[in-house]
């Protein structure tokens, strides 16, 4: 299953991605784009990448501690009185001037697997690093999603305000003329002129909402907060049942859950300890390394032998030496440091596997949740719009009735309260569903569209 993330980047309308220097600039962003940027700007992920980037450089150096060591050693020395000439190995009591060269390389010809299993217990590390990466860009990007359509609720709730208003007024224009002509009573004229008001108090309400849900957007992202924000709105007509009826959630979980950027991480985890352990247990075998060196030496005395001193290229020359060495290292007794390394590192496995376990488990119970969440929130949703309409066609009546006098006004303002809090009702319903829907969809590998 692709992780959240590549899903999320997959544009719902251009199809084009941007860079966040577009972004800004753009008049209203997407939800592709505010997820884009999010990832980027989101300080959390670049403090795990930064662990990527260690993992990395731990990964080189354990392949790089397989290859063989090769170093260079260069004295200058100068010696007054008695001292030992190298180049005779006689003592002579003279002032003296001299050079060593030597050039040594080290091997570690076999271990019992340490280092080799080392390797692929800091391949496993990275593994995890990265897959911790994926998970958080995927918190990341469910919290934009959600926050994105917190806006569009408050968007649509504002307009619902709106419209209360304009009802309102239009209903006390025509109170004013009736009363004006004498055909309605001024408590009529001053009833409207107090519900007005409370829909003007709703309307403050809905735009603050509004508000607080672009702050919140604008922290997630990142955004600076007196930097203005926008984003689009879409036309969403949500269809309750259909292929979610006829989903086998245990068959979702089963080919879904192992893919789950968590689950591989703990999975990784587990491997990574596994190795380590490994790694730990060779120190307990004899171990074969190889040494090898070259040197030469130079000293400013005379030659006994031919009363002059020997030119420097001739004494390098002939002073030169090289040896090679096979050494086998048995452990016998080291303080039981290798067998409490081995404890310990056992310990850490399976820690590690009930951490995979509780991983999968509480992944498995999620997805369950989500479903039945998603379900739940199907079913409420369907009921929010049978109420919705009910509500709607006896408000008309009300109104209808209201206008004829036939209905006083508190009765006409208990069905029009009835029916914005139906309406408010559905569009909460529509969104938490359709938010259910995005989160299960994730679980499942589908692409995220709006």
């Amino acid at each position: 299953m692709k992780n959240f993330y590549s899903i999320c980047v997959i544009l719902l309308l251009s199809g084009i991605l941007i860079s966040p220097r577009n972004i800004i600039a753009q008049e209203a962003l997407s939800l592709s784009d505010c997820i884009e940027y999010a990832l980027q700007q989101n300080i959390s992920i670049r403090q795990n990448k930064l662990d990527i980037d260690q993992k990395q450089s731990e990964l080189l150096q354990s392949k790089a501690a397989m290859l063989p060591s090769i170093n260079g050693y260069i004295n200058q020395g100068l010696s007054f009185g008695n001292s030992l000439d190298y180049t005779t190995y006689e003592y002579v009591k003279d002032r003296t001037n001299s050079n060593y060269f030597q050039l040594s390389s080290n091997f570690t010809v076999f271990n019992g697997f340490n280092l080799q299993n080392r390797v692929k217990s800091s391949q496993y590390a990275l593994q995890s690093s990265n897959w911790t990466h994926e998970d958080i860009k995927d918190q990341v990007a469910m919290n934009v999603a959600l926050a994105y359509l917190q806006i569009l609720l408050n968007i649509e709730q504002l307009k619902l305000a709106e419209e209360q208003i304009d009802l309102t007024k239009g209903l006390l224009e025509r109170i004013k003329i009736l009363v004006d002509v004498g055909q309605e009573t001024k408590s009529k004229e001053l009833e409207l002129k107090a519900e007005l008001a409370n829909n003007e108090v709703s309307h403050i309400e809905a735009k603050n909402n509004l508000e607080q849900s672009y702050l919140q957007l604008k922290q997630i992202l990142n955004w600076e907060i007196s930097k203005p924000i926008k984003i689009n709105t879409y036309d969403i007509n949500l269809v309750t049942g259909g292929d979610y009826d006829r989903i086998d959630i245990e068959t979702v979980i089963n080919n879904n859950v192992a893919e789950l950027p968590k689950v591989k991480k703990a999975k990784s985890d587990l491997a990574s300890t596994q190795f380590y352990y490994k790694s730990v247990q060779a120190m307990k075998y004899p171990s074969l390394e190889l040494q090898s060196s070259m040197g030469t030496r130079y000293s400013s005395l005379i030659n006994p032998l031919t009363g002059q001193k020997d030119p420097y290229i001739d004494q390098l020359d002939n002073n030169l030496g090289q040896y090679l060495t096979f050494g086998l290292q048995i452990p016998l007794f080291n303080n039981l440091r290798n067998s409490g390394a081995a404890q310990i590192a056992q310990l850490n496995i399976k820690n590690a596997e009930l951490a995979y376990l509780d991983t999968e488990v509480q992944s498995k119970n999620v997805m369950y949740e989500t479903y039945f969440l998603m379900i739940n929130a199907g079913k409420k949703y369907e009921a929010a719009i049978k109420s919705q309409e009910a509500q709607r066609l006896l408000f008309d009546q009300s109104t209808l009735m209201y206008k004829e006098g036939m209905l006083n006004f508190y009765e006409w303002q208990s069905s029009r309260n009835n029916l914005s809090q139906a309406e408010t009702s559905l569009l909460s319903a529509k969104y938490d569903y359709l938010y259910r829907i995005k989160v299960f969809d994730y679980y499942r590998g589908v692409p995220l569209s709006l």
